[in-house]
């Protein structure tokens, strides 16, 4: 006698119709839980405060909505990583800078 496993669980038909059958991929960041504060500072290794003023600032992404007295900020942590690593990352110039005006060459003018 055979047992079904949970992956052998999902292709099991239900009245009829697989449980996989018409379902929608969604992309993975619907899915992906908002997460506080807390949460963020916990997995970047700094202060609340900090993921706060990080946020106030634009420099990662944060969802705000109303809270009684002020703002109430959720966030994804997929996002706030990738946000959190172009901080880190510095900017790679693709022009390279101006030569000091004492050795530009001087123009007939």
């Amino acid at each position: 006698m055979e047992t079904a496993t949970h992956s052998d669980k999902s292709q099991l038909p239900v009245a009829g119709y697989s449980l996989t059958e018409g379902m929608t991929t969604a992309p993975i960041s619907r899915l992906e839980p908002y997460v506080d504060p807390q949460v963020v500072a916990e997995f970047l290794a700094v202060r609340r405060a900090e993921v706060l003023k990080l946020t106030r600032e634009g420099k990662i992404r944060g969802y705000a909505y109303r809270g009684q007295q002020r703002h109430v900020y959720r966030y994804r942590l997929s996002e706030v990583s990738a946000d959190f690593e172009a901080l880190l990352t510095p900017a790679r110039c693709t022009m390279p800078a101006a030569a000091p005006v004492s050795q530009r060459r001087k123009s007939n003018g």
